[in-house]
């Protein structure tokens, strides 16, 4: 399989290489990206993200189709702008969710963005990239997405693209979000455009009674 990459008018998304080190410290040194992560790594610091990087290129390697890509913003003259990550990982069964139904070849579905572009639904366009990527080419059974419970923008972003909220329970150490979609559902939910969807998702929440903040991470 090829390495992964996408361009669009939204976002341009390619696999990480040593020379973007700097980014990958530059996004993690604000202290708004980190506060709600479960990292052991401190990748705000120039070290751990020059040796996280140098992990990746082994990392695409050993996991064709899976990985964490740099986020780029197309700007006017052919010029880009960083803007974050997106990841689709494999995802890893915790001893404190013994309860749920992953299984191996699962995936997680992840983001990282800068905060100048929380709120501007670039969370959403690259999620549906990579929802793609997932269910068309690697055929996936499940993806997954996990949040911290504070993280509103993130469970209401996870939740537009159709997944499906399961349970709180430990994510390395850290309580968390846990949600799923499977391929079936994500075939029912691409039809539907981006502000029906939304719409359906303040609906669900005003249901439960959960708040109905917006900003996407």
């Amino acid at each position: 399989m090829t390495a992964f990459s996408h361009r669009c008018d939204k976002l341009l998304l390619r696999e990480f290489i040593a020379s973007d080190a700097a980014d990958i410290q530059g996004l993690h040194a604000d202290p708004r990206v980190r506060k709600l992560l479960p990292d052991e790594q401190p990748l705000h610091e120039v070290r751990w993200a020059a040796e996280f990087t140098a992990c990746l290129a082994g990392f695409y390697r050993r996991h064709p189709g899976l990985g964490i890509w740099r986020c780029a913003v197309p700007l006017s003259a052919g010029s880009e702008q960083f803007a974050g990550w997106f990841s689709l990982m494999p995802m890893q069964a915790s001893p404190g969710a013994a309860d749920l139904d992953i299984r191996p070849g699962d995936a997680e579905l992840g983001s990282r963005l800068k905060p100048e572009y929380w709120g501007s639904g670039l969370s959403l366009s690259g999620g549906e990239v990579l929802l793609r990527h997932a269910f068309e080419t690697l055929a996936l059974r499940t993806v997954w997405g996990v949040c911290h419970p504070d993280n509103h923008g993130a469970r209401v972003c996870l939740e537009a693209l159709g997944f499906t909220p399961h349970s709180r329970a430990l994510y390395e150490s850290q309580l968390s979000d846990y949600h799923a979609l499977d391929a079936s559902t994500w075939s029912a939910v691409r039809t539907l455009s981006r502000r029906e969807r939304l719409r359906q998702t303040r609906r669900a929440l005003a249901r439960s009674h959960r708040p109905t903040a917006l900003a996407l991470p």
